[in-house]
Formats: structure tokens, sequence, C-alpha cells
């Protein structure tokens, strides 16, 4: 009896083993998505069973990058959160196919990649990768080292790691709102796509992940379009025939978005009519974001919405400082329903020349800029990045021109000791319509992460004031701090002989500071740059536009002195009309250009009044039209920038509103 039994054992074990080898084997898949999207994935689509028996999936292990929204025998819907971090982005979905134990072949992971929508700028003798949020050039997004900004453009090297922007401000209740990004390790605080204006600046995962994209257009591509869109053979470049002219009305979206130029005159854009994109230079990558999601830096969102075009000349008129510059054009909105006092913006940067752990910074006041340059006599290759050998160049990032400085209904005259030094529209005969250059600069030492290196809201807020993170105001001398030796407070950090009339430390003449007289140790270098404090009123908008300007190192003199001569040059260039700088007409009548420097608001209007704002103090018509096109008012305006026009006694409904200027017509739609 005994024997038989452990015959039957020996039988059922050997059974065991033989079904354990026929066991459904699961195969690995992949799926791309996009964040905050929705899917469905079949694992077993591509899963087999040797001897051909159906089999299911037991269970799923579900990481933290997604919310489930059903799981069945064979499938798994879910969506990808919005809010992840870089190193985070790529994830495994791991599942197990039924009796599968003793079995590894029954295990397998959906593999899920998030799709990176980025361009490369390349017009010139620049290579940089653009990004459809805020921080640019390295792929802090992913993690991949195969994207930057490279110069030259044919070259391994680099001369600027990431670059990003800063905004903050303190609401009525004083309450501080803030969004600020380095390298996402903590978080993202900016979101792709607008946001909705009811006042409410609202959007979701869903918004986001549909604008996490690039739009690039070039010169060439639009002359061919002008030329050709009525030839039934002609094919349209997708960024042409899906250009984002106009927000989602369903989503109470800004109808008018990214510029176009209107040539049928119906004030839509219909590409397939002879419309195609407005942009500036001779190539343009264009994109929005906003602030408005979670927020890793724990500032609370401000309800920005920024539409930016990054863009550069191929060349002009064989002037040497465009042919390694590119620029940044900013348009900041405030979506919210809130006015922010003390507002600040800046600009940071990670200088790397090359090789990173070798280099300096410095700033230069009267022209308005920041720059990394190396440390010491030859760029090495270390680390995996490539040096630049004996023939350094030097990276500047310039403010043409900030946000607007608060109205105090005069024209502030030029070469004073103050913001007119590197500012725009002074003593050009406009009233109220000075903005901001740099008028603080700080870098970051990590070898003190404790007193520079900001982590959250509020020691952000406090470096785009000149504040360190005790609470110590930036200093002139050794390391900017006064545990260096330095008691005197100023605006700039390493301004070299820059400031001839010593605005940043208030009149005092100083010797002269920088990193080689402060006999610093060359490294990893960090700078930020700000501008402020202005009004950022509810439903208005300011502007910023940044050159990223490169000076080669065999040129036959100093890269840090060309730089200079660069950016000079372009600031020139910039202030004859810094609203029009680097716009591409290719030869379309300029009233016929969609008008986006129209700005009104509210709208939709709520109370008896609507405000816009032209680019300049001039005699000017208004005239509102129905929906229908038939004149309901008109009149003429005060010869004021800033203008408003009471609507109260207009019935609910929609209208043209229709503002002729000397030398454009400008036209929007009110919603009342």
């Amino acid at each position: 009896m005994k024997k038989n039994i452990l015959f039957i054992l020996l039988m059922a074990f050997s059974l065991a083993i033989f079904a354990q080898e026929k066991k459904p084997v699961a195969v690995n898949d992949t799926v791309y998505v996009e964040f905050g999207g929705t899917y469905t994935v079949y694992p077993l689509l591509n899963d087999f069973d040797p001897e051909g028996e159906e089999f299911s999936v037991d269970y799923f292990n579900i990481p933290y990058q997604v919310s489930v929204l059903n799981t069945t025998d064979t499938s798994i819907t879910f969506k990808v959160l919005d809010y992840l971090i870089a190193e985070d982005w790529n994830f495994k979905i791991s599942y197990v196919l039924k009796e599968e134990i003793f079995n590894p072949d029954g295990r397998a992971d959906i593999r899920v990649i998030i799709n990176m929508h980025s361009d490369i700028l390349v017009a010139n003798d620049v290579k940089a990768t653009i990004f459809p949020q805020n921080l640019q050039f390295a792929d802090v997004y992913t993690a991949s080292f195969d994207l930057g900004f490279f110069y030259p453009a044919d070259a391994p090297t680099s001369s600027l790691f990431n670059y990003g922007l800063w905004i903050g401000g303190e609401d009525e209740n004083e309450e501080l709102h803030l969004a600020a990004e380095k390298y996402k390790q903590i978080g993202s605080d900016f979101w792709s796509g607008p946001l909705s204006v009811d006042g409410l600046a609202t959007t979701d995962s869903l918004n986001s992940g549909n604008w996490f994209r690039t739009w690039k257009v070039t010169k060439r591509q639009i002359l061919t379009h002008i030329a050709s869109y009525q030839d039934p053979t002609y094919e349209m470049p997708e960024a042409i025939l899906n250009w984002p002219a106009h927000g989602d009305a369903d989503l109470n979206q800004a109808e008018y978005l990214a510029p176009f130029a209107d040539v049928d005159g119906d004030l839509e854009y219909h590409p397939e009519l002879g419309d195609y994109p407005f942009i500036k230079g001779d190539e343009a990558i264009f994109f929005i974001y906003n602030d408005q999601l979670q927020h890793g830096s724990e500032g609370s969102p401000m309800g920005v919405e920024i539409h930016c075009m990054a863009w550069a000349f191929e060349s002009v008129k064989d002037i040497a400082a465009y042919e390694s510059t590119m620029f940044f054009s900013y348009k900041i909105f405030n979506r919210s329903e809130h006015t922010y006092y003390n507002t600040y913006l800046g600009t940071f940067a990670d200088m790397d020349i090359g090789n990173y752990q070798d280099d300096y910074l410095g700033c230069h006041v009267a022209n308005g800029n920041f720059y990394g340059y190396n440390g010491d006599d030859f760029d090495e290759d270390a680390n995996g990045y490539s040096g630049y050998g004996a023939n350094t160049p030097t990276q500047s990032v310039c403010i043409l021109g900030g946000p607007f400085m608060d109205d105090d209904g005069i024209d502030n005259p030029m070469d004073e000791c103050n913001e007119s030094i590197n500012g725009a529209g002074f003593g050009d005969g406009t009233v109220d319509n000075e903005r901001y250059g740099m008028n603080r600069f700080v870098y970051f030492d990590q070898t003190a992460v404790d007193l520079f290196d900001p982590s959250n809201a509020v020691e952000y807020y406090k470096i785009m004031q000149g504040i360190w993170k005790d609470d110590t105001p930036l200093v002139y001398g050794g390391n900017g701090h006064e545990s260096s030796g330095g008691t005197l407070p100023t605006r700039f950090m390493f301004p070299g002989d820059s400031d001839a009339c010593h605005w940043g430390t208030n009149g005092v003449e100083m010797d002269e500071w920088s990193e080689e007289t402060a006999e610093n140790v060359p490294s990893d270098r960090k700078g930020f740059a700000s501008m402020g404090p202005f009004t950022f009123e509810a439903g208005s908008v300011h502007y910023l536009d940044i050159a990223m300007v490169t000076a080669p190192g065999d040129a036959g003199k100093s890269s840090k002195d060309l730089v200079q001569d660069y950016v000079s040059q372009i600031k020139q260039d910039y202030l004859v009309n810094p609203e029009t700088f680097g716009n591409q007409y290719v030869g379309i009548e300029d009233h016929k250009l969609m008008p986006e420097r129209l700005l009104v608001y509210p709208n939709p209007v709520d109370g008896n009044f609507i405000r816009f704002e032209l680019d300049d103090a001039q005699a000017s018509k208004y005239a509102i039209y129905s929906a229908a096109g038939q004149l309901i008012e008109s009149g003429q305006l005060n010869n004021n920038k800033q203008q408003r026009i009471n609507v109260g006694h207009l019935q609910s409904g929609w209208y043209i509103l229709e503002v002729k200027t000397a030398d454009r017509v400008l036209r929007t739609k009110l919603i009342l």
C-alpha cells in the first residue's frame, strides 16, 4: 500500500514538472503615452501558450505613476499622471499570468514611455534643443544627454547646460505665489498648454498632455506656402497646418494664441486659404506652458500662461553677432483673478563651458547680461564632456527687454544711474512704456548650498530680490555673502568694471570685483538675473525678450570682450523698436498681421469698461461692430498708450473691436 502511494506521488510530481514546462509565455510590451492621457493595453496579444490553451492575466503590479481605471483578465486601462519628475517618466507595469507558479516565463512588463516632443533650432552656428515647457536645452525630462545647447552646431561641445524662467509675486492678501525650476529634481512647477480666460485659470492633465509639443516653422516653409497653398500637389508642413492659432472655446481658452498672418481677413486661421504662422527670425519654434498644476517648489500657482517663441536668424547682413545667437521671446499672461504685487521675473542658467568643472561667471551691468567663461587657460575633456581646449568661448544670457515697470505718468529719461542703464523704452517720447533690463544678478556656489541654493518657494523669492537664504543681503566682494567679509549691499555679483555709475552699490565707488579678484576656484557655475518689482494685474500681459549670445574663442580677441561687442550690437538693433525686433513679415502688408498686440481685458467683459494697450501713445480711432458686421459705435481715443472704453451700455453678445492707428488696423473679438 505504501509503494502505491509513493508511485502516485512520484507520478503527480512528474506531471507537475511536465505541466510547468508547458505554461504560457508572457512577452514584454511597450506603449508610448502622453502626460495626462488615458490608455488601454492588451498585453496578451503577443503572449502565447505552447499547447494552444487559453490563458489570462492573474494580476498587475501597479506603479505610482499611473491611476488605474479598470483591469480585466486581458487588459488594463490607466491614466498617466501629469506631475511626474524626470527620472520617473519611463516606467513599467508588471503583470503575471494565471497559474504561473515556478514559471518565470509567465511574468512580463508593459514598458511605458512618455513621448517627448521637442525640436532642434539650428538656423546658424548654434544647435539648441527646445522643449515644450519651461526648462530648455538639457533633457531634464527623460535624463538623456544626447540633446542640449551645442556650439559650434556641428560639434559635441556645449557652452550652456540648461535655462529657464522664475516668476513670483504676492497677492492681495500678501500670500506668495511662485513658479521656479532648476532641474526638476523636486518636481515640476510648469506644465504644457494654455489656461482658461475666465479668471479661474483652469487646466487639467489631459490638456497638458495634448499641448506637450512644439511647432517649428521656417521662413523658407512660409515662402513656399504663400506661393503654393492653392496648388493641389502642395504638401503643407504639419506645423503650418496645425499651428495653434486658437484656443479651445469649450475650455474657455483665449480665442487667439499663436500669432498668424490673416491673409483672408476673417479673424480666423485658415492655412488652406493662405493664412500662415507669423514668426520671428528665419527659424522659429513655438510652444505654450503654464504654472497652474502641482508645484515642486511648494509655491502656490500664479495662473500664468506663457507663450514662447524660440528663434534665430540664419544671417543678418553678415553681422557676426547673429551667427552664434538665438533668442527667446515670451508673452506672460496673468489668467488668474489675482493682481500680484512685488512681482519678480528672472532667468536661471547653468553655464557649462565644455568641461563644467573649471568655469567662472560674471555680469555686465551696462549691457544687461550675465556670462560664463573658462576659469583657466585650457578647457580639457572631463567626465564624458568635451572641452574646448585653448580656444574657449564665452556664453552670455542677455535680457534685451523685460516686464513693464509700473506706470508713473512720465517718459523716464535715458542715461541716468538707474534702470535706464540697461532697460528699454526710456527717453523715447512715449509715456509709461519703460521695461526692466537686468537689475539683479547672483550666482550659485555648490560648495555653500545651505546659503545660496534655493529649494522652496520662499527661498526662491528671496534670491529673486537679492537676499540669501539666511535673510542676509547680497553684499559687494568675496562670494557675495557677509561671511566672506563684504558689508556693502549690492545688486550685482562680479560686475567687473561694467557698472560705471555704481548703480549696484547705490553710488558708492568700489574696487573692481570679479571671480578672479575674489580668487575663487573655478568650478561648476549657475547664475540668476532678475527683473522687478512690478505689479502684475489680473488679465494683463508682460513681455520678455532674451538673447543667448555666444562668442568664439578663436576670433583674435578675448571671447569675454567679444561677447560684449556682440551684445552691444544686438541691443542697439533691438532698441530701435523692441516690439517688432525679429519679426518676419516675408513681404505681407502689416495690416494683415493678426492683431496680437491688441489685448483687451477683461474679455469676456466684467463691468462697464474694457482696457487695452497700444504700442505707443498716438492718435487713434475705435469702432465696435456687431457679429453681423453692423457698425454699433465709433469714436476718437485719447493720445495715450493705456486705453479704456465704456461698453456697459452694450447688450450681451459678441462684437468686433477695431482700432485704427496711423500705421495699422487692429481687431479683436469682444465678448459681453
